[in-house]
């Protein structure tokens, strides 16, 4: 028995004869939890993680709640309004300035105040943060960090409370999380830097913004990583039908055979998936003395004295997983027949109730931003107006565009329509007065900018 395997054997309790599915590993590739109290169910909307966002980009404290929020300063420094007394005057000023009211507000520095939900809830918020500031890479963005770090004020009001309002104290947040997709949605910084660009525009939608790119990702992790033997050769976006939530729909249209189905097909894996891929790690990470965190691709790589050590290893793990749990499985001499067949033996063991509820948190951002419930067809990938004019905006940019083009940067950000919903878009551009005919026929038809 080697290192690897004897660490894998005793984190799972296989040498005392009763399996434990310990996870506690050194990474992240989702921000959810098999527990019901800590998982993000967005009650206060995106509000929290918006704030969360912020804050960690900017190495602020990111733990920071309603408790946190002092402006007792401006209690101090307003010395009288009109002709209140000195406690309707608090409760004036609480009512302007209070943390309630901050995000009515209109100024990017303040979002560094939204505070997280209370109780449980605000872990999950802090783990969607984390995820998202990693995905977009904010720490090292400097347009964004300029953005969310300006005091300057266009108003007394902001200069009252930004001149006031106590400080967050600076933290070296720990971001453990990591990605499995390449370049799939490689447009996103190019979409943030554009958002960036028109201020009044972005504080309106950046809550939008990033819980598009948070579905995007999570959606397509879990398709890519539910594909092993694709996987050897990459990830890939996986086509996703959307339609619009005024649609009308049957069941024939793509969005029910290509749409939100192809992942309700696979919440029985997500977590299978995730746990997988973790144990793989603790392997590798011994055998090669390392701390990386390495994709299913990158294992399916590995030079082949590596693949060899890891599949030995793995065996030895299997071996004692089949006496334990009683498996009649044959084990392979290829490391990727071994990987699945540990993947099976995990989907038919780990407790059902803890697999359901690690898939919770993609239908709660689903049901509260992208998803419709159509009756007998089930739930469906639905795009708002808001958000459609957002990936417009950011889409067309300050040129017009042709539509046909606009359907095509669409699916490049993983957002696919099928002819019906096209001309669903089209008859909207048209009472949004952005649509532009170039022909009698209005046979070629462009997009102008939304801003």
């Amino acid at each position: 028995m080697g290192a690897a395997s004897e660490f894998l054997i005793n984190k799972l309790a296989l040498d005392k004869g009763k399996i434990k599915y310990n996870r506690n590993f050194k990474y992240k590739i989702y921000p959810f939890f098999t527990r019901e109290p800590e998982r993000a169910q967005f009650t206060n909307g995106f509000t929290p993680i918006l704030g969360a966002i912020s804050r960690d980009s900017l190495e602020l404290k990111i733990d920071y709640s309603s408790k946190d929020y002092n402006i007792e300063n401006i209690y101090n420094n307003v010395e009288a309004v009109s002709d209140l007394s000195e406690k309707d005057k608090i409760n004036f000023l609480d009512k302007v300035f209070g943390y309630t009211n901050i995000h009515a507000i209109n100024h990017p520095y303040l979002v560094n105040y939204y505070p997280l939900s209370n109780g449980s809830e605000k872990t999950g918020e802090i783990n969607i943060a984390q995820y998202i500031s990693s995905m977009f890479n904010l720490r090292e963005n400097s347009k964004w960090c300029k953005f969310i770090g300006d005091k300057k004020a266009k108003n007394l009001v902001e200069k009252i409370l930004l001149e006031s309002i106590d400080g967050i104290p600076k933290v070296k947040n720990k971001n453990p999380f990591k990605f499995i997709l390449n370049d799939e949605l490689k447009y996103k910084k190019e979409d943030l830097n554009y958002l960036l660009d028109h201020k009044e525009f972005a504080l309106k939608n950046i809550d939008k913004f990033f819980a598009f790119y948070y579905f995007q990702y999570i959606t397509q992790s879990i398709l890519n990583l539910n594909n092993i033997n694709n996987l050897k050769y990459g990830t890939h976006l996986y086509p996703l039908y959307f339609t619009l939530e005024t649609e009308k729909l049957t069941s024939s249209r793509k969005t029910n055979i290509n749409g939100y189905n192809q992942i309700t097909s696979l919440r029985n894996f997500t977590l299978i998936n995730d746990n997988l891929l973790g144990y793989l790690n603790d392997l590798i990470n011994i055998i090669n003395n390392d701390e990386k965190f390495y994709t299913l691709t990158e294992i399916l790589n590995l030079p082949p004295n590596q693949s060899a050590q890891l599949n030995n290893e793995l065996k030895i793990v299997l071996n004692y997983y089949r006496k334990v749990n009683m498996k009649n499985d044959e084990l392979s001499d290829k490391l990727i027949t071994n990987i699945e067949i540990f993947k099976k033996w995990l989907s038919e063991d780990i407790n059902k109730e803890t697999i359901s509820r690690y898939h919770l948190s993609v239908e709660d951002i689903g049901r509260y931003m992208f998803l419709k419930n159509r009756g007998s067809l089930g739930k469906t990938l639905t795009l708002k107006k808001e958000m459609l004019i957002l990936l417009t905006a950011i889409i067309v940019k300050e040129e017009k565009m042709l539509i046909k083009d606009v359907f095509l940067e669409f699916e490049k950000r993983g957002v696919y329509f099928d002819r019906y919903t096209r001309e669903e878009i089209a008859l909207f551009y048209e009472k949004m007065n952005i649509l532009d005919k170039k022909s009698d026929s209005g046979d070629v038809k462009y997009v102008k900018s939304v801003l």
